[in-house]
């Protein structure tokens, strides 16, 4: 199973991946955690990022991605492809390539979480932007582009509800 926490920067995506994984675990479930890549991009990110960089996060994020799924049973992302194209969309415009390529790969996901703005979580880390009104355009695509292509998702609201969900999703797969 693979699930996939998404949404804008700085909303405690990370914070909640390692709880989930930690309380999976106990669970007895062979679960791992893929971390956020754009920290390990080598090409400028943020409200400078560029076409190349987006594609990099991307393509690496689909990358480890099929390296680590069979490894686990569950495997928690903490982002998906679709997060990079936001960004990318942002910069740039929709690019119908990188789109079709989204549309198709998005399935590949179990579980969709999105993970709402949380005002407390947006902090100078040296890497990631705390530009407010950026941090709002991003989510604001989100949910557009959510719509737009249909892409099935839960809203997350509280850790036990979140983990709940995953639970019975192991004991009764779906397909998204």
């Amino acid at each position: 199973m693979k699930i996939a926490l998404i949404g804008t920067h700085g909303t405690g995506k990370t914070t909640l991946a390692h709880e989930l994984t930690t309380e999976l675990k106990k669970e007895g479930l062979n679960t791992e955690f893929l971390g956020e890549l754009a920290r390990e991009c080598p090409l400028p990110i943020n409200e400078k990022t560029t076409k190349e960089s987006q594609e990099w996060i991307i393509f690496t994020q689909h990358l480890r991605e099929i390296e680590m799924q069979n490894k686990y049973e569950i495997l928690i992302c903490d982002r998906s492809i679709l997060d990079g194209y936001v960004y990318y969309i942002r910069k740039f415009g929709r690019e119908k390539t990188l789109e079709e390529f989204i549309k198709k790969r998005i399935k590949d996901y179990d579980l969709i979480v999105k993970i709402p703005i949380n005002e407390s979580f947006l902090r100078e880390d040296g890497i990631r932007s705390i530009n407010k009104e950026f941090q709002e355009d991003i989510d604001k695509i989100f949910e557009e582009i959510l719509e737009e292509l249909e892409i099935p998702f839960i809203t997350h609201e509280r850790t036990s509800k979140t983990k709940e969900i995953i639970l019975n999703l192991t004991k009764n797969p779906i397909n998204l």
